[in-house]
């Protein structure tokens, strides 16, 4: 069945049905492939969106869509599914929905890492992306607390452990829920030590470690672009794990894409390049295209765009731009900060205890008001098999944190699927715009003239970046003779360079500066030495690598 609802969260097999359900109702819509497996075996399925009627999905400009590289970010697979929804059930019905899938195609792998959200979605478990044990296969065994579900409720949260005389928390007056840090002069308690939910290896009493989870890959640090061996999370070499290297090899393989958003969460930011360096050293053009483009996300979404400037390597995104030469962005998706209306500088602004607390405090007013209070779990007792009496409780993380509650999930879809549009309508658009057959003189040869444009925004290259790493060839156009005619002037096929979008024609500055170069003219001379009059016709075909195909055909005049 196609109906979904978007108030929770798929497991693998039932998104695995779904996509199945779609690709077999609108098969002239969508195609359901793999572009290979995961760690376990699992499929990372692609669908790919585009009206068949119009041309095959690589003769059209592409759009880039994925989701749920990381474990826990299930917002993300979720959003990419309703965009697959929207698309399909609107095509035919929705004026702009129907005009993208037939002049576009949108390529969707909308759960990267199907292993880790399948352990995130099924067991109490936090984990950051792959379900490889690493960097210590024998990280089980490593003496102190391991995170675990002690008390069987289905989640792991916080243990508060009371010592009055080491404790660093006490509870908050103002809310029993809030633990507040002690200050340099409390003295008195009660106190507590706060730990992970979990158990604890080779106990002796405190102190003791407290142990990561043993799943200590990030497979969005291990692409191509400045990796580099001490990066945390990126494992032993770029591209080691098969998600990743299937992505790379598939990108790689649709020359065609040229625009890019991989959905992450939470923190409701729409990242973007530059990762390595600052915007002043980023090539202006495709800086300025990135802002601009940037401006329907947050337009849709509400999200702020923020440079990810030298804090995150090897993502991507990252990779997108400067081995690809992309327009690419990482949506953050789901701000609870923000639904509680805190604001991000707010938030990292909080620096003393009282305000520390303050921002808690307006947290769980959030969570009574909008969730009645089941975002939060209150400290209960329970007798810890080797630390005695302990309480435990704290925010449930998985649902209310890093993802939306499902009451919020639709809203967090809809508006951040609707930057997949809006992205991908921005992609270059080639055509052939007109085509001329003029004799010359009383010759039987005929002059061929044909206007070829870009009525995109982004240029054929979309950036100066793919320029520059050779990703990306010219545009080039040929002409095809009907019966009986033969070329006598200019070549079968040329090359002619790159054709601007309209973006080129809006250069900032007072003055308007002069239209984009996003038109080309070619002339052919023919010779029409006989054949069917019917059949000697003339076809001018344009072909870039990113910005589509496009056919005209001409009938030579009579004589």
């Amino acid at each position: 069945m196609t109906d979904i609802q978007f108030d929770r969260y798929l497991k693998y097999d039932e998104l695995t049905g779904y996509l199945q359900a779609v690709a077999a109702a609108y098969p002239h819509l969508a195609t359901l492939g793999s572009i290979g497996k995961s760690y376990e075996g699992r499929e990372l399925w692609l669908l790919t969106l585009t009206n068949s009627a119009t041309g095959g999905h690589e003769t059209k400009p592409a759009m880039y869509v994925d989701g749920n590289i990381h474990a826990g970010e299930v917002t993300a697979s979720m959003t990419c599914l309703y965009a697959i929804d929207h698309l399909v059930r609107n095509f035919g019905k929705d004026e702009r929905v129907t005009r993208l899938l037939d002049r576009r195609t949108f390529y969707v792998v909308p759960r990267v890492n199907p292993d880790g959200a399948e352990k995130y979605l099924t067991t109490p478990s936090m984990l950051r992306s792959s379900v490889r044990v690493w960097p210590d296969e024998r990280h089980s065994e490593l003496p102190g607390l391991h995170p675990s579900d002690v008390d069987g409720n289905g989640q792991i949260l916080e243990m508060r452990v009371r010592d009055d005389d080491r404790g660093e928390w006490r509870v908050s007056a103002k809310d029993p829920r809030v633990m507040v840090a002690r200050g340099p002069d409390d003295v008195g308690g009660p106190y507590y030590h706060i730990y992970p939910e979990g158990h604890v290896q080779d106990h002796q009493g405190p102190p003791f470690a407290v142990r990561s989870v043993p799943w200590g890959l990030d497979i969005n640090r291990t692409y191509p672009s400045n990796w580099r061996p001490e990066l945390r999370g990126g494992g032993d070499y770029p591209a080691q794990e098969p998600e990743v290297r299937s992505e790379v090899g598939f990108i790689i393989s649709r020359p065609n894409i040229g625009g890019l958003l991989a959905f992450h969460t939470s923190g409701g930011i729409l990242f973007r390049n530059p990762y390595q360096y600052t915007d002043a050293e980023m090539d202006p053009d495709d800086l300025r295209a990135t802002l601009e483009i940037a401006v329907l996300g947050t337009e849709d979404s509400g999200y702020p765009e923020v440079a990810s400037g030298r804090g995150y390597s090897a993502t991507m995104v990252e990779w997108a731009y400067e081995h690809r030469g992309m327009i690419a962005f990482t949506p953050e998706l789901w701000d609870m900060y923000g639904r509680a209306g805190l604001s991000r500088a707010e938030a990292a602004a909080a620096k003393t205890r009282e305000q520390r607390e303050a921002i808690e405090l307006k947290l769980l007013q959030w969570n009574d008001r909008e969730l009645a209070g089941k975002g939060f779990v209150p400290w209960t007792a329970f007798e810890h098999p080797q630390l005695g009496a302990v309480e435990i409780g704290g925010w449930s993380s998985k649902f209310v944190r890093q993802n939306p509650p499902p009451k919020f999930l639709e809203q967090e879809c809809h508006k951040n699927a609707l930057f997949v549009l809006r992205h991908a309508a921005a992609l270059p658009e080639v055509d052939v715009s007109d085509v001329k057959v003029e004799r010359v003189g009383a010759t039987s040869a005929y002059r061929v003239t044909a206007l070829v444009i870009n009525r995109g925004y982004l240029p054929t290259n979309i950036t100066n970046r793919g320029k520059k790493v050779g990703v990306v060839k010219p545009d080039t156009v040929r002409i095809e003779l009907g019966e009986g005619m033969r070329l006598i002037s200019g070549k079968a096929e040329q090359e002619i360079g790159f054709l601007e979008g309209y973006m080129a024609g809006q250069r900032p500055g007072w003055g308007r500066g002069e239209p984009a170069k996003s038109a080309a003219r070619v002339e052919w001379v023919v010779q029409a030495d006989g054949g069917d009059p019917e059949a000697r016709n003339v076809c001018v075909e344009i072909s870039s690598g990113r910005g589509g195909c496009a056919r005209r055909q001409a009938l030579l005049p009579s004589c």
